[in-house]
């Protein structure tokens, strides 16, 4: 059949298969795969009508197929399994190949099989030709198969199956893999795709928490798990819903044969190494004199078991098996300054900062200093008692020292967590006829975690302890049923469905820090109920001081529940040279959580150096303030504060439909083309309510903006509406306040209840797919093939990202941020009905673009010798649409060197054309004020009804136009199991450029592809991965001896991995203490990037200097003025961890039977690998200085700075290392018996 009267067919079946499909909702991938061949006889003529037989070796399933008029068969959708081949022809003998393995979405070539002359009674039997299986002749897709064997013996840390993707070309892995738990899809990176943008399939399902697109519903022990398939780029049109790869696990079943195994794993941190950082901590525990630097406690005590075979042989099969994790995890070392009795009593007189300079403390109200350093609360005002007295209470949660003689911190705690975990698996395979094969596979999990330090939530740590913790619970489960029905021997249909299900709950003890039990009244804006949790309190105050905090316990008590019910049905026509297939997907997603805003009240208490000196640029915009935060907690004085007014629920749902056609075409013996188009429909998630409220530029409508009130020249405040009628403030409570009746406070914003497109942004319809792959044998020999292709693939952004725009609808809740007030006033700010501009606002750009990737790829794969293939490729991929967030209030860059932005106040009333004394390298710069006299940010937003500035983050504008470019050389090298010894080997040479690395990055609001676009947070230029698994000789198979002798020196096995990587780009992360950086720089207000500006390079900084990894005196000051470029050209260290295990089998009556006991060190030469670089900088000038009049050297490590007992805490410093496998050594003791 030619070419051109197939394609008429394509369009035909696949309009047939829609309308058949579209009936039932229809996850996308496979379970099966497709084997290829081609039979000739001896002379090497094509064998025509051929009857092929594939037979499953353990679970029954079999089909026959006959050969075409070249000799070409194919066996479409058969289960993962070892199949045996046999061959039947006329005048010939039968030939019967074994050992051949399909996987799932393979597209395997069997090779060629030469008939002998002879009768069908005669048998020939040949070996499965490993090297050619190997080969991926039949596509052009980039991929790889982790094998049983691999999973099975090779050491797992934390017993991860997701940690085995870091043997694939192209990927880059940071799985801790130290812990079970379903956490880590978004740890690894696929051909420069971002960590959330990959699909994770379990025998078809979907098995993605659709909240964030990097959690899993549940996990799955490796003993259960048969094979790990991963695509990594340019894959066939038959997978979709995700953009940046396919993760593809089949689980094991039962076998006509009784089987199954019984497993103890153990650990202990008397075992492990002790982490670098804790080895160099200093100073000795005060209550029992020990030193604080001892490893923290962890234990691993991991039980399970599985057991599978035949309920009625070659007809119905069952496997089930459990595992039970007791898992107590190091947390850390927490190193943390608390705050002291005597400070909790007020008295400052001891408390220094990290250099051991006095932290003296300034009273607000006179501007002095405190006498003595110390606070006498009896000097207060009543009001200012009472919150003295209240502050007292919560600091006195905090814990006491048990640390001393070293000023950067008082109290040293080693934290583990407790981690429980349980895992279930059952699977059931029927034979329900020749036609028919059905299995159904249901997983659950169950885990409840205690975090000392607080919630995990959104890295909501604490650093100190929570009387009791928080705990965590996550239930989870996923279902798979699916059916294959062979029509014909030439039309196959297969059929999944699967709903998949996790919660998480955060409480229990939060109880133990409720404002009731502790008895705290401290003053509000909003009242809430005694079982609410004593309010957030962060603290910040001199650089290299890690002052305590409570974390996040707003959001508590806090539950989401996801649910995904997958359908997928794909159907296979073979005919003649061509194999058809159709297919279509869909997915329906439910997820229900309340918002975590901070309904009990956020404070943030600031040092702000001394009150004395206290400025807008000091303190950025900060009247109040003292020289230590506890002593401004005390005081009451806070540099912000937020509360949300109500806590609403969403109800996020989304339906979501894709359909394919694509075509396998043998063109001829040596050319395959695999070509096909997908088509994706991704509507927006919604909610269900229609809670949906965005704001949006567009709809921003100048005429009915809100006015704010400004500060008035000697005090108060005034409307600008009305400049010359002057209100009293004598709270401070009106400042920065909407004007009653000014204006629409929700001008701008588009609600889904008002006819608003219900998910924030338009639907984009319909999007297709192309995809296009080819494999060359170049030589005809099946040894060596030329394979390439391209594709195009969509993406659906997280779902957090349209749940903010209902927990910050304005007509649900309110969350006012007040900046640089005093917790007096918020009794008075409440009652007077004054309205802070809308707070914690989300914008999103209506056209609402899907983001897509498009994957290129062009290689060549070469059979070596016994069994070994080596594969050399270029890969590429492009990424358009991606979402970046940024500040929609953003002042424009230069807008503080203007005269419209300066405030009268600071000139007496009017402000002049240029401010006296500028300095001189402002007026050269062409400017005319130094941007320190500027008005209050909130005067200069564009959108006056938003709030500048909370302290969770500005008014986010979410747009989809990050780009991203990924190219590489990959290299890898593969083995199975042949002469004892199965290997693989994979080195990637790359370079990963983006303009924002994730969902939640902020971006430029300006300039984006400008100031972002740099080596990506995961790029990596170099990263080598390496697994082995080797039966070591046995000795008395060499050398008689006693059989006695078997016992000790045979049987024997050794394998591991070894990764290793280049070091991450790091970005610059600091400011400036004396004046605003952003201000006098850049001639904005603080951008919500880090940092405000950009130090530059006038020389490689890349070696080290002292203890620093950089040389400080590379970096010199940026000009005066918009930035060029954010510079990224600095990077970390290097990772690499070798993982060895020592494996020794005692056989029990045959090779299916046995014992064995294995010792296993992840990290097994200790080499500390440093993870994270303090990238800070504090530049302090001289008194009275500003940045016109600094020389060009900022002075990173000035003179006298000591790492003394505080390492990490400068510039250029290593501050934290790898966990998991690239952490301190840790050894596993574990006993397996097979049966």
């Amino acid at each position: 059949m030619s070419r051109h009267s197939v394609l008429p067919v394509l369009c035909q079946l696949a309009i047939l298969s829609l309308l058949a499909l579209i009936a039932s909702p229809a996850t996308a991938q496979v379970t099966s795969g497709t084997l290829y061949g081609t039979v000739k006889d001896p002379s090497g003529a094509y064998v025509s009508n051929a009857r092929v037989t594939m037979h499953s070796d353990t679970v029954g399933a079999e089909r026959t197929v006959t050969t075409n008029d070249r000799g070409d068969f194919v066996v479409p959708n058969m289960p993962p399994s070892t199949y045996t081949l046999t061959i039947d022809a006329q005048g010939f003998k039968k030939t019967t190949a074994k050992g051949i393995v399909l996987s799932a979405a393979d597209k395997l070539n069997a090779g060629e099989y030469t008939l002998q002359v002879g009768g069908t009674a005669e048998t020939v039997t040949v070996a499965a030709d490993a090297g050619q299986l190997q080969l991926q002749s039949e596509s052009g897709e980039r991929s790889d198969v982790i094998t049983d064997r691999q999973i099975k013996d090779l050491a797992l840390n934390g017993r991860n199956i997701l940690e085995m993707v870091k043997v694939v070309p192209g990927v880059v892995s940071n799985i801790d893999g130290s812990q079970a738990g379903r956490g880590n899809l978004d740890q690894f990176n696929i051909n420069g795709t971002r960590g959330n943008q990959h699909e994770y399939t379990i025998d078809g399902t979907s098995n993605v928490d659709t909240g964030n697109n990097g959690a899993e519903h549940v996990t799955l022990n490796p003993d259960a798990v048969a094979e790990v398939k991963v695509l990594t780029s340019n894959y066939q049109a038959e997978f979709g819903k995700a953009a940046g790869g396919q993760v593809i696990v089949s689980t094991k079943s039962g076998t006509n044969q009784w089987h199954g195994n019984g497993r103890f794993f153990h650990r202990h941190e008397q075992f492990n190494a002790n982490e670098w950082f804790n080895k160099q901590a200093q100073g000795q525990n005060i209550v029992n004199g020990k030193p604080e630097n001892t490893p923290p406690k962890y234990r691993y005590n991991y039980a399970g078991y599985q057991l599978g075979g035949p309920i009625k042989k070659d007809k119905l099969y069952f496997f089930f098996g459990q595992e039970y994790y007791r898992q107590l995890l190091p947390s850390g070392t927490s190193s943390v300054r608390v705050p002291t009795q005597a400070e909790i009593n007020g008295d400052f007189s001891q408390s220094f900062d990290s250099s051991g300079n006095l932290l003296v403390i300034y009273d607000p109200n006179t501007g002095q200093p405190f006498p003595g350093n110390k606070i006498d609360p009896t000097q207060l005002t009543a009001a200012q008692q009472s919150v003295f007295s209240q502050v007292q209470k919560v600091l006195s949660l905090f814990p006491q020292p048990n640390v001393s003689g070293i000023d950067a911190y008082n109290r040293v705690d080693v934290y583990s967590v407790n981690n429980p975990r349980r895992e279930d698996y059952l699977r059931i395979d029927y034979q329900l006829n020749n036609s028919n094969r059905l299995f159904g596979r249901w997983i659950h999990n169950s885990s409840n975690t205690v975090w000392p330090l607080g919630n995990s939530l959104w890295g909501g740590y604490g650093n100190i302890a929570y009387p009791g913790g928080i705990i965590e619970t996550e239930p989870g489960w996923d279902l798979a049923l699916n059916l294959t029905t062979t029509i014909t021997p030439t039309l196959l249909n297969e059929l999944s469905f699967g709903p998949s299900v996790s919660r998480t709950t955060f409480g229990g003890s939060h109880g133990n820090i409720s404002r009731g039990v502790n008895g705290i009244t401290l003053p509000l804006l909003y009242p809430v109920d005694n079982s609410t949790p004593i309010p957030d309190m962060s603290f910040n105050g001199a650089s290299g001081v890690n002052w305590a905090g409570t974390g996040y316990l707003g959001a508590l008590p806090w539950f989401q529940a996801n649910t995904t019910i997958n359908v997928n049905d794909n159907l296979t026509k073979v005919l003649d040279k061509h194999t058809l297939k159709f297919g279509m997907f869909y997915q329906r997603s439910r997820k229900d959580q309340p918002a975590w805003g901070n309904y009990n009240g956020q404070f943030n208490f600031d040092s702000c150096i001394t009150s004395a000196s206290v400025s807008e640029l000091n303190c950025d915009a900060s009247s109040v303030g003292s020289g230590n935060p506890y002593a401004s907690a005390l005081l009451g004085a806070f540099r912000g504060f937020d509360q949300t007014s109500s806590r609403p629920r969403g109800f996020f749902r989304y339906n979501q439909l894709e359909f394919y056609a694509q075509d396998t075409w043998k063109a001829t013996s040596r050319l395959t083309l695999d070509y096909g188009v997908r088509f994706a429909w991704i509507p927006p998630q919604y909610d269900a309510k229609n809670q949906v409220a965005v704001f949006n530029p567009a709809l921003y409508d100048p005429s009915q903006a809100v006015r704010i009130y400004n500060p008035a020249v000697g005090g108060g405040v005034y409307d600008p509406g009305n400049p010359g009628n002057v209100i009293q403030d004598p709270f401070g409570i009106l400042v920065d306040t909407v004007v009653p009746g000014s204006g629409n406070l929700t001008n701008g914003f588009g609600f889904a209840s008002a006819g608003y497109p219900k998910g924030g942004w338009n639907d984009r319809g319909i999007m297709p797919e192309p995809r296009f792959g080819f494999a060359y044998d170049l030589l005809g020999t099946h040894r060596t093939v030329l394979r390439g292709g391209f594709g195009t693939a969509h993406d659906r952004i997280q779902g957090n990202q349209i749940f903010n725009p209902v927990f910050s609808n304005p007509n649900l809740a309110l969350t006012p941020s007040i900046a640089n007030n005093n917790a007096t006033n918020l009794p008075a700010l409440a009652s007077s009905g004054a309205i802070s501009p809308l707070g914690n606002v989300v914008a999103v750009d209506r056209k609402g673009q899907v983001p897509v990737v498009y994957s290129y790829s062009l290689g060549i794969q070469h059979e070596i010798a016994n069994g070994t293939t080596l594969d050399i490729a270029y890969v590429g991929t492009l990424s358009r649409h991606l979402s970046t967030i940024r500040n929609v209030n953003q002042v424009p860059l230069g807008t503080a060197f203007t005269r419209a932005a300066q405030d009268p106040t600071a000139y007496g009333g009017t402000v002049p054309a240029v401010e006296p004394n500028l300095p001189t390298a402002y007026a050269n710069a062409g400017y005319s004020f130094a941007g320190d006299t500027v008005k209050d940010a909130r005067l200069l937003d564009a959108y006056p009804n938003l709030s500048y500035y909370s302290w969770t983050a500005p008014p986010q504008y979410m747009k989809f136009d990050g780009t991203a470019n990924y190219n590489s050389l990959q290299v890898s090298a593969q083995r199975r199991f042949s002469h004892g010894l199965t290997f693989g080997a994979a080195y990637t040479w790359s370079k990963a450029l983006t303009t924002a690395s994730s969902d939640g990055e902020w971006v430029d609001s300006f300039n984006s592809r400008l100031i972002d676009y740099r080596a990506a947070d995961f790029d990596r230029r170099h990263v080598l991965a390496i697994n082995y698994v080797y039966d070591l000789p046995n000795v008395t198979k060499h050398f008689s001896g006693p059989k006695w002798l078997s016992y000790v020196t045979d049987n024997f096995q050794v394998d591991g991995f070894v990764q290793a990587m280049s070091g991450a780009p790091l970005p610059q992360g600091g400011g400036t203490a004396g004046w605003a950086a952003s201000q006098q720089w850049n001639g904005t207000i603080q951008t919500w990037q880090t940092p405000s500006f950009w130090l530059q390079t006038t020389s490689d900084p890349n070696h080290s200097v002292s203890t620093s990894k950089f040389d400080p005196n590379a970096f010199v000051l940026p000009p005066i003025g918009p930035p060029q470029r954010g510079e990224r050209n600095l990077y970390g260290g290097a990772m690499q961890a070798w993982t060895i295990a020592l494996l020794k089998n005692f056989p029990l009556g045959n090779e299916a039977r046995y014992l064995q006991l294995r010792l296993e060190a992840f990290n097994v030469f200790n080499h500390p690998n440093f993870q994270d670089l303090n990238m800070g900088w504090n530049i302090s000038p001289p008194s009275g200085s500003s940045p016109a009049s600094l020389s060009p050297s900022p002075g990173l490590r000035p003179a006298g700075q000591s790492t003394a007992g505080n390492y990490g805490s400068f510039f250029g410093e290593y501050n934290d290392t790898y966990t998991g496998n690239g952490g301190p050594r840790v050894i596993q003791l574990g006993v397996k018996l097979y049966f």
